[in-house]
């Protein structure tokens, strides 16, 4: 079986389909309340996602592209395929500062996941994404029970990086024309951080 129902409850829409909580941050689903947040912060940050992005369609920002995409991510974390998520800072809370997934989840003898992520280009350096990947990590680890995230990085996407060695992430390999970003296909680096106290209670 590739996936099955994660571990752990489902959030509620009374705490605003909330996932993870770290010191400053929130990481939680969106909700058709968020919509208009959700275009604001790919409307603002595009140039700046751009080059390290899959080509957009052209209805990104369109409001009926995005209710739809709200509507249908509750069910996708409830069927164990993962989740797409937006990071919000504890002082902000409706206003979204990055983008966070755990996608790809595979049981059976995977127990992995593949974890993605971005930042709005005016919260870089704060120290944001690193504790959102290690609350992201814990998630996977602790309430999921995984073994393996796996993340990768374009080789000039420097900052991404260093997240993740700072996250505990290890180099696993290169991968030369690994996935279309920006119309070009683009190397990536291959890294991961496995699960140390991992035991066999996983479906």
């Amino acid at each position: 079986m590739l996936h099955a129902p994660l571990p752990g409850p489902l959030p509620s829409r009374g705490e605003g389909f909330k996932l993870i909580e770290t010191q400053r941050l929130i990481i939680r689903l969106a909700e058709v309340a968020d919509v208009q947040e959700i275009i604001r912060y790919y409307g603002e940050n595009r140039e700046h996602l751009q080059p390290f992005s899959p080509t957009y369609p052209p209805d990104f920002l369109d409001e009926a592209a995005w209710l739809e995409q709200v509507r249908i991510r509750l069910p996708e974390f409830a069927s164990g395929a993962g989740f797409r998520a937006f990071v919000f800072a504890r002082d902000l809370p409706n206003r979204i500062i990055g983008n966070l997934n755990l996608t790809q989840v595979h049981r059976g003898p995977f127990q992995s996941c593949v974890l993605g992520y971005n930042l709005a280009a005016d919260e870089q350096g704060k120290g944001y994404m690193t504790e959102a990947v290690r609350g992201a990590v814990a998630f996977a680890f602790e309430t999921w029970r995984l073994h393996r995230v796996a993340a990768d990085y374009m080789p000039r996407n420097t900052r991404s990086g260093a997240v993740l060695e700072r996250c505990g992430f290890k180099v696993e390999g290169n991968a030369p024309a690994y996935l279309l970003i920006n119309g070009r296909w683009e190397e990536h680096v291959l890294t991961a951080i496995i699960n140390p106290s991992w035991t066999r209670t996983a479906p």
